[in-house]
């Protein structure tokens, strides 16, 4: 569990560096035979690392009921309750980002931008020091 956090809490010092993109969105383009290819989201490399970071983070439980629940809510629209989230509430949020990607491109940018993934990302640090002084 240690490490798992670690592989998070390492992203900090990316995500709180002035000027970090997550990544970007690619415009639509038409190609020369005429078909419109759309647009898409392009995450950067260090979002990419990121993203690699998470296995054993995604569980599978009802995130959708999740998400939309008082609990869920509480922590997915207060980047500062995430301060005191456990390490099964920041498991939760990550799968709702996650899976969330795959319905609506650009969920992990919003996440990104609105301090929720710095939020687990720091919450991560958090758990992982006081975990292994306990351990």
């Amino acid at each position: 569990m240690i490490d798992r956090l670690r592989r998070l809490a390492r992203h900090l010092p990316t995500f709180e560096a002035p000027g970090f993109s997550f990544g970007s969105w690619v415009p639509s383009q038409e190609r020369e035979d005429g078909v419109i290819v759309l647009g898409w989201y392009e995450p950067g490399p260090e979002a990419e690392a990121f993203l690699a970071d998470l296995g054993g983070w995604i569980v599978p439980f009802d995130w959708m009921t999740w998400a939309s629940s008082p609990e869920g809510q509480a922590l997915l629209r207060h980047p500062e309750a995430v301060a005191s989230a456990s390490v099964e509430d920041l498991q939760k949020l990550m799968t709702v980002y996650v899976r969330g990607e795959r319905f609506g491109e650009g969920t992990l940018e919003n996440a990104f931008t609105s301090g929720m993934l710095t939020a687990i990302v720091r919450r991560a640090g958090v758990l992982a020091e006081q975990l292994s002084r306990s351990g």
